[in-house]
């Protein structure tokens, strides 16, 4: 895997895939984890934006809109909590938050700042994709309006 730098770096599908066309932002701080998230959504048809830092993807968030946000539950700037009461306060967007260590306490804590779901690391391909395309098709009410 290359190590791309990934501020905010931005992945367009093939055109084969760009049916979807759903935008998802990945909040990843490992190159190499956002890499393979991204190529994944990308080859999927979805439109892929990603952070490295809670602060960045909050910038981005509020700039590009996304449909759903994958989220790392382990940030080096701000707690996952906090980014996802960020984004849940500005709409009802899904938030996946993923964990390598499955710490109960940070799932928790995601699960209340308005986390929709969670997905422990690695990422299965096939398990992300039917989890973004159940949260995408879920009406704004199904998804949750708990901005705490």
């Amino acid at each position: 895997m290359s190590q791309l730098p990934y501020f905010a770096k931005e992945f367009t599908p093939s055109p084969i895939a760009a049916v979807q066309r759903s935008k998802v932002l990945v909040v990843e701080s490992n190159p190499a984890t956002a890499e393979i998230a991204v190529l994944v959504l990308a080859n999927a048809g979805y439109e892929v934006i990603s952070a490295d830092r809670a602060q960045r993807a909050l910038t981005v968030a509020q700039r590009w809109n996304p449909d759903l946000v994958l989220l790392e539950l382990a940030l080096p700037d701000r707690s996952a909590a906090y980014a996802c009461r960020q984004l849940r306060k500005r709409s009802p967007i899904p938030v996946i938050a993923t964990s390598l260590d499955g710490d109960p306490d940070s799932i928790a804590d995601a699960y209340a700042a308005g986390a929709c779901d969670y997905l422990p690391k690695p990422l299965r391909s096939d398990e992300l994709l039917s989890c973004i395309r159940v949260h995408l098709a879920a009406p704004q009410a199904v998804r949750g309006d708990s901005a705490a």
